[in-house]
């Protein structure tokens, strides 16, 4: 009995180590333009709220490139706490772009669902939104890449 309890324990030592391991090594992405990397499928997307509030979506293909948008659909809900807001987007530019300002303040959830094409099933993406600058890596909360 003593035997398995010491496997099972040696077992998932071995596994919680494995996992540490590796949420280690994966690095996050920063974004070209200082927003934060949605690792979507096919291609990345990046999160960056604007100077007017309104929220940004790029997407880019493996090398970080720049992708106009084309089949791809995105909608935004943020949970402010004056309630939730919903966002459509529209292209502007190489990106799309919501119609409407996030609520003042921050410190709320933004939830981003994005579409490869119509039809295709919604990728969720959950932001912390925080404007204040990390000290580390000097970026924006939302977009930081430290991993603290």
């Amino acid at each position: 009995m003593k035997t398995n309890l010491w496997g099972l324990c040696a077992l998932l030592l071995t596994a919680t180590a494995a996992m540490a391991a590796e949420s280690h090594s994966h690095k996050t992405l920063p974004g070209p333009k200082g927003g934060r990397i949605l690792e979507s499928t096919p291609r990345h997307a990046e999160f960056l709220v604007r100077p007017d509030r309104k929220i940004s979506v790029t997407f880019y293909d493996a090398a970080l490139k720049p992708v106009a948008p084309s089949t791809e659909e995105v909608k935004a809900i943020a949970e402010a706490k004056t309630g939730k807001t919903a966002f459509e987007f529209e292209k502007t530019g190489d990106a799309l772009v919501s119609k409407e300002a996030l609520p003042a303040g921050d410190g709320y959830r933004v939830v981003v669902l994005i579409k490869s094409q119509a039809g295709a099933k919604s990728q969720n993406f959950r932001i912390d939104y925080r404007e204040e600058i990390c000290g580390e890596c000097k970026r924006v909360e939302y977009a930081c890449i430290c991993g603290h």
